[in-house]
């Protein structure tokens, strides 16, 4: 039962989270950052967007994979304020190596992965791979939901995170941590996104 109240609860956190992707045109979208306490409390602005009906928010659906029209996941500053979303709820799942679910723990690339596919949205499994499969683009371009690719000297991709602004990513570092909310550590990355929707 309290399992059941838990999910509730968050799905409906969730649902008022999405209602505020409606946003009249002529106004900018305000992304918010992570919700840790050291993470900085200032806000990001993107271009300005269409305007949204009431029944084109995103839904949670019974199996808690976000619902939401093609025109919200094509447009990168809203998608990725639901990547963000949704990343959050994964917060202090174990590292696992080769770990693809909150149930088993996650790897790197497991938890971007899912964290996608719960829009619906499918990426290759493994870091490489999923840089490979993205648009590339500098930081200055990057929104909250864009992935960044840690790389070695030569350029190997090693490592994946979920952009989440202003020098901070969420991600699922290495064994012996969680799944949490990081101030970035290097330069050292590439940054993806998504090619189309």
């Amino acid at each position: 039962m309290a399992s059941v109240r838990a999910r509730l609860g968050a799905s409906l956190a969730l649902g008022a989270a999405l209602a505020a992707l409606v946003v009249p045109a002529a106004t900018a979208v305000t992304v918010p950052v992570g919700s840790a306490p050291s993470a900085p409390t200032a806000r990001t602005t993107t271009p300005t967007v269409s305007t949204l009906s009431t029944a084109a928010l995103p839904a949670v659906g019974a199996t808690g994979r976000v619902v939401a029209p093609r025109a919200v996941l094509a447009n990168p500053a809203l998608r990725g304020r639901l990547v963000i979303l949704v990343a959050k709820r994964y917060r202090g799942i174990p590292y696992v190596a080769g770990g693809t679910s909150p149930r088993t723990g996650f790897d790197c690339s497991g938890y971007t992965r899912y964290v996608y596919s719960q829009l619906g949205i499918s990426i290759p499994r493994v870091s490489r791979d999923q840089y490979a499969s993205m648009r590339h683009i500098t930081l200055a371009q990057a929104v909250p939901g864009d992935l960044l690719f840690f790389h070695t000297s030569s350029g190997w991709v090693y490592h994946v995170a979920i952009y989440a602004g202003h020098g901070y990513v969420w991600h699922s570092p290495h064994t012996g941590t969680v799944v949490k909310l990081e101030k970035l550590w290097t330069n050292a990355f590439y940054v993806g996104r998504l090619k189309t929707v």
